[in-house]
Parts: C-alpha cells; structure tokens; sequence
C-alpha cells in the first residue's frame, strides 16, 4: 500500500542517512519501526527506566592525610584517576617484565 506521511526534518534527514549506510531502503526502515511498536517492545513511556547503579571503590585517606580528590573539579579527579590508572599499569608491566 502506498501513503503519505509527514515528517519531521531531522528525522527524515537521519534515517534516509541510516537506510543509505546500510544499504536499505526508506521504507523497509519505516515499516520495522512500525512493526517494533506494534510488537509491543518499545517502553512504556509511563514506566521509570530502569537506573544501573555503579560501585565505586571507597578510598580511605590515613589518619591526619588531606583526602585525595578535597576541593578538586569533576574533570581533575577524572583526569588523576587516569593518571593513577596509567601509573598503576605501568607498575604491573615492568613487573612483568622482570619475571
């Protein structure tokens, strides 16, 4: 059957650009988006999505020690647990390297 639909620009621009990377046409993509609705497995807009919690090792400073990350932005403890990460890959290397 053929019809006529109307559709948001960007949309239209993002899936025409889909179908072309994957060498599909339009319409084989419209018609699986609407078989995924019908089939029930979209979310229910009304359900909270479900959160993944993460644990985060807990970091102990010693007696009498300034905490590790006091007074520091997001990006400069994200960028010195890099730098311990990359400190402490380093340090297994070279322990391997001399067995």
């Amino acid at each position: 059957m053929k019809t006529s639909l109307v559709i948001d620009d960007d949309l239209y621009r993002r899936v025409k650009a889909k179908a072309a990377l994957e060498g599909r046409k339009l319409t084989e993509l419209v018609e699986e988006g609407l078989r995924h609705v019908l089939s029930g497995a979209t979310a229910d807009r009304n359900k909270p999505a479900v959160v993944k919690r993460v644990k985060l090792p807990l970091m102990r400073a010693r007696p009498g020690e300034k905490p590790l990350f006091e007074g520091m932005s997001p990006e400069a403890i994200h960028e010195r647990l890099a730098d311990l990460q990359g400190e402490t890959e380093r340090e297994s290397h070279e322990a391997s390297l001399r067995q």
